[in-house]
């Protein structure tokens, strides 16, 4: 967004000034009140910021999701309008527009307690998405800054600082360094215990900027504002489980919130801040992949359990090829294109990290699809310990895809779609061809072993023009999907579930907040001087404080389920 510029309405008339050169802008930079038209209708400028509403861990278990992201028209000074998503479908988010709008429009979000969207009836751009500028140099790429938050009708909930801090800066920061070759590093910079805020969940804008203004937070790249926002009540309107802003690149920065420490939910929001979309499933009536206008086909949301972006289970599942790519962290070594005619590669376990990992072949029109096998090694050793819901071992086979859902598992062992709900094994069958992309490249599992699975891959080439990832538009509708229930393993077989996830333990007793509500910040010689084994013994905490990285595009959020603390 153009420097200084927040959503403030204007008159309708000057909308078409507003698209033209930065001069003219400057001129319409005044405080315009809203005016009455015709048709009702008002004009309003800023950044356009976009938002799907998930749902709990439980009902991302059962691929369930809204039928709709969410858009909001939104600046600086906390000011948002939020606004039906169809209508602003050709915008890119990040971008500075101009919308008139009308009456509120009734939606499903609105039920749920978000602001009331208001009708489109114009929309201009202003000043497009400004590109993501590179990380300061430092002791971590990507900085944190915590803020404990009861929002407006909220209490707290008795979870300590230190157990997010803890959070963040051990099995996330593995994690995200594991997973990206140590290129992203993160820890936290700044904490601060329970604030209360006047804002609440129905405008997230709100909070964030007042939650930034109470600790100092100010934007940039790398950086990151999380909020934990209590969980009780679990039905505060409009607070979903987690809201993560997606950004365009690791280093975006951005805002996210969770109301539970769980470290694959902060993974999994820190993930959207690094412009990463959902990993979930491609289902088809029988088939691998469909043809046609819908090809009898489903995108089931959350679907790839194996995956942090997929379903945010107690695992911190590996990224699957195509994310990796998508964040340019896949290394080349562990990589080999499958050209025309027939390639042939043994592939070592993802969870390996050594060896060929992936191939990677493409379409005539530059779809990517990825190759890579999933064996109890490393971080995938859940396929033993913990694989209740009896996952396969085996090749899986992805396809890259945009925003919302960035990384497609197709099922390689397919069911009818009277079988959908309760199919969650999706690795490719030895032996068995499998046909994409139109027939045009046919797949094979030849072998399947401990150290590696040998696949041969034959097809034409790609077209010259082709791209690896498509570039990221305007999210999609999210489709929803039903429960899947545990079905019998596929070869090659996981161990199966022989009891219950354990039960939850009682939620701890509330904290008070401080009568002072002041901020508390880190002081670095603080951290520094802390004793080993301390939450906050980190080198983070003596770098720089933490700031939000606002200049995003989207957000992706899950409703609260039935949370549980931890010892």
């Amino acid at each position: 967004m153009p420097e200084g510029m927040s959503p403030r309405r204007v008159p309708a008339r000057l909308s078409r000034s507003l698209a033209v050169a930065g001069a003219v802008l400057a001129v319409c930079a005044g405080p315009f009140a809203p005016s009455a038209l015709a048709d009702g209708g008002e004009t309003v400028v800023g950044e356009l910021v976009q938002a799907w509403p998930e749902t709990s861990l439980e009902a991302q278990h059962a691929g369930e999701a809204h039928d709709q992201p969410l858009t909001f028209v939104e600046g600086e000074d906390g000011t948002s309008v939020r606004v039906p998503t169809e209508a602003v479908a050709g915008l890119e988010p990040g971008s500075t527009v101009a919308v008139t709008v009308g009456a509120p429009a009734a939606d499903e979000a609105a039920a749920d307690g978000y602001e009331p969207a208001r009708q489109v009836l114009g929309t201009e751009l202003v000043a497009t998405a400004p590109a993501a500028t590179p990380v300061p140099a430092g002791s971590v790429t990507n900085e944190v800054t915590v803020v404990m938050v009861v929002p407006q009708g909220g209490t707290p909930d008795g979870t300590a600082l230190s157990s997010v801090v803890s959070a963040v800066n051990d099995p996330v920061a593995r994690f995200w360094s594991e997973q990206t070759g140590g290129a992203v590093t993160v820890g936290v910079t700044r904490a601060q215990d329970w604030i209360r805020t006047a804002a609440g969940c129905a405008d997230p804008t709100a909070l964030w900027d007042e939650a930034a203004a109470r600790v100092g937070f100010q934007p940039g790249p790398g950086r990151h504002l999380l909020l934990y926002v209590s969980s009780e009540p679990r039905d505060l309107p409009g607070c979903s489980y987690a809201l993560g802003q997606v950004g365009t690149s690791t280093a975006s920065g951005g805002r996210l919130y969770v109301r539970d420490d769980l470290p694959a939910v902060i993974a999994h929001e820190l993930g959207h801040n690094f412009g990463l979309g959902h990993s979930s499933g491609l289902q088809c009536d029988g088939t691998v992949e469909g043809t046609g206008p819908d090809g009898g086909c489903r995108t089931a949301a959350y679907r790839d359990f194996y995956d942090v972006m997929g379903v945010s289970w107690d695992r911190l599942g590996s990224l699957t090829a195509a994310q990796a790519d998508r964040l340019g962290v896949l290394p080349a070594a562990a990589t080999q294109t499958a050209g025309p005619g027939t390639t042939t590669v043994t592939l070592a376990p993802l969870g390996s990290g050594t060896g060929t990992r992936a191939v990677r072949l493409a379409d005539a029109t530059g779809t990517a699809y990825w190759l890579e096998y999933r064996a109890p090694v490393g971080r995938d050793d859940w396929l033993v310990t913990d694989n209740r819901y009896r996952l396969d071992s085996g090749v899986l086979l992805h396809r890259a895809g945009t925003l919302p859902d960035t990384a497609l598992l197709l099922d390689g062992s397919p069911s009818p779609r009277a079988g959908w709900e309760a199919d969650l094994q999706a690795a490719l069958l030895p032996g068995v061809p499998v046909a994409v992309a139109g027939g045009a490249l046919t797949v094979t599992v030849d072998a399947v072993t401990a150290a590696g699975a040998t696949v041969t891959v034959i097809g034409a080439a790609p077209a010259a023009d082709a791209v690896a990832t498509p570039p990221v538009p305007v999210p999609a509708v999210l489709p929803g999907a039903g429960a899947p229930a545990p079905a019998p393993v596929t070869a090659p077989a996981a161990a199966p579930v022989t009891a219950p996830a354990p039960a939850a333990p009682p939620v701890a007793a509330a904290a008070e907040v401080p009568a002072d509500d002041a901020v508390a910040a880190v002081p670095a010689e603080a951290a520094a001087s802390e004793p080993a084994g301390s939450s906050w013994t980190t080198p983070a905490l003596a770098a720089a404080g933490g700031v939000l990285g606002a200049g995003g595009t989207a957000l992706a959020a899950r409703r609260l389920p039935l949370l549980r603390r931890r010892p």
